[in-house]
């Protein structure tokens, strides 16, 4: 495990010296919003997109507990393909708890009045819901960690980040009440793309 963080370590020093880094400025556009964040009566979300992730806080407005089905959620990425998600390290824990212990992954749970918080990453993990296919037995313990991917190009040997302006996104996070689902939907404009010259910099910022 060391050696494997010592690696990407490595990696990510030689990636950010060689090639400066994308940084993307986003707009929620449906439904419109100016601050990334968006509440109704019952819940309330704030989202930070990067290059690697969209970090989202779901606050409870009710005197009730919600539940994020974070199995049902959906990245829908510029060329329309739909994608599972990850959310945070409590649901990568859980993962590794189905993967072991062939026990599902519970909806994360929210009480009344508070907030829970996380990253979303694509799940790329073979198995349901991921991308490679089936067969979770191909994964390794020191692999689970880094089965994680950008939803972006964080560097150009990654991708043209530039030709990316005014291209869209969607995500899908469902919320369950006491007695039905929501599904919130939510579509994300890149509004600009920058990049970033500085080489110490090797951390997208964003709006």
């Amino acid at each position: 495990m060391l050696k494997r963080i010592l690696f990407i370590t490595v990696l990510l020093f030689f990636a950010g010296c060689g090639y400066p880094p994308y940084h993307y400025s986003f707009s929620l556009i449906d439904p419109y919003v100016e601050d990334l964040k968006f509440e109704d009566n019952d819940v309330s979300f704030q989202f930070i997109p990067t290059a690697e992730y969209i970090w989202v806080s779901i606050f409870n407005k009710t005197e009730g507990s919600i539940h994020f089905d974070v199995d049902k959620a959906e990245y829908i990425d510029l060329l329309g393909e739909s994608h599972a998600v990850l959310y945070g390290w409590r649901y990568a824990l859980a993962m590794k708890d189905f993967v072991y212990n062939y026990r599902s992954v519970d909806p994360v749970r929210i009480d009344p009045k508070s907030t829970n918080e996380g990253n979303i990453w694509i799940n790329i993990w073979p198995g349901p819901g991921g991308d490679i296919g089936e067969g979770w037995t191909s994964v390794k313990d020191s692999d689970i960690d880094y089965m994680d991917h950008g939803m972006l190009p964080e560097y150009s040997f990654q991708g043209n980040g530039i030709e990316l302006k005014d291209s869209t996104f969607f995500l899908i996070l469902p919320i369950q009440f006491d007695s039905y689902t929501r599904n919130y939907e939510f579509i994300f404009m890149i509004t600009d793309v920058e990049i970033v010259e500085r080489k110490k910099d090797r951390k997208i910022e964003s709006h």
